[in-house]
C-alpha cells in the first residue's frame, strides 16, 4: 500500500475510527498542537496480540509507520517487528529469562508501563528506519474484531466475507504464503469499503470508543486521542 487520498482514512488504516462518546470542547481541538489532522506527522500503529503472555499488553506481531499531511495519507509502511531491536536498552530480568538478549521492537511492550512501552518502540523503528512517530496507536484483535462485528460481515477481495477473528484469518492467510502486511492491509480495506455507508462508519466509530474505553485501544500521548475523536467526529457527522 503506497498512498491513500480519501480523507480521513486513517481512521480505517488504524482500525479505529476513535472519535468520542465524551465529546470534550471542541476549542481544545482547535488549538491544540496535537492535531494530526493538520500539518505533517508519522503514526506509528502497533498491532498487539494478547495471547503471547506477558505483564504487559502482548507481543508487537506488526506494526505500520502512518504518514499523513493534513488529514489526508501519505505514505504507509510496513513494519516488521521480529529483526528490530533497541540500539543501547536492556531488556528486563524477566524478558532476560526468555533468552532474550537484545529489547526487540516484537518485545517492546512486555512491561505493563504502556507509555514506557510505546516510546521504546518508537526509539526502535526510528533507529532501524530513520522514521520519526509523534504518535503512537496500539491495537489488540479484540478492538478489531468489535470494529468489523459492528459493521459486518466485511467483505475481503478474493477471500469472502469475515465477521471477526481477525487474528485467525491472519495466521491462515500466513499459512498459505500471504504476508502478513498484505492480509492486514486487506482487512483495512475492506473495513474501509463498507463505512462508505454512513451508517456503518458512525457505528464502527461507536465500537472503536468502547474498545477504547475498555483499554483493547491506546493512543500515546492520550490528548492526541482526544483530539483526533473530535476531528473524526466532528467530520464523520458532516
Amino acid at each position: 500500500m503506497d498512498k491513500m487520498d480519501k480523507k480521513n482514512v486513517i481512521i480505517i488504516i488504524l482500525f479505529i475510527a476513535i472519535m468520542g462518546l465524551s465529546y470534550l470542547s471542541v476549542q481544545a481541538y482547535v488549538n491544540s498542537s496535537q492535531n494530526v489532522m493538520s500539518g505533517k506527522h508519522n503514526i506509528l500503529l502497533l498491532c498487539a496480540d494478547p495471547s503471547e503472555k506477558r505483564p504487559g499488553i502482548g507481543a508487537v506481531d506488526m506494526a505500520f509507520v502512518i504518514s499523513l499531511n493534513d488529514g489526508n495519507i501519505a505514505n504507509v509502511t510496513r513494519i516488521y517487528p521480529h529483526a528490530m531491536a533497541h540500539p543501547t536498552a536492556t531488556p528486563p530480568a524477566s524478558l532476560k529469562a526468555q533468552g532474550v538478549s537484545q529489547w526487540l521492537l516484537h518485545d517492546s511492550l512486555w512491561e505493563k508501563d504502556v507509555n514506557s512501552g510505546a516510546k521504546l518502540a518508537q526509539e526502535i523503528v526510528e533507529y532501524n528506519t530513520g522514521l520519526k512517530t509523534d504518535m503512537v496507536v496500539i491495537m489488540t484483535p479484540e478492538a478489531v474484531d468489535a470494529m468489523i462485528q459492528s459493521i459486518g460481515p466485511i467483505y475481503i477481495e478474493g477471500q469472502g466475507e469475515l465477521s471477526g477473528d481477525s487474528l485467525q484469518f491472519i495466521r491462515d492467510e500466513s499459512t498459505a504464503g500471504v504476508d502478513r502486511g498484505v492480509a492486514i492491509e486487506a482487512i483495512m480495506k475492506a473495513m474501509s469499503n463498507a463505512t462508505h455507508d454512513k451508517s456503518k462508519y458512525m457505528a464502527m466509530i461507536q465500537a472503536a470508543a468502547t474498545q477504547y474505553n475498555q483499554g483493547n485501544i491506546i493512543v500515546v500521548p492520550e490528548g492526541a486521542f482526544t483530539n483526533f475523536l473530535i476531528s473524526a467526529g466532528i467530520k464523520g457527522a458532516t
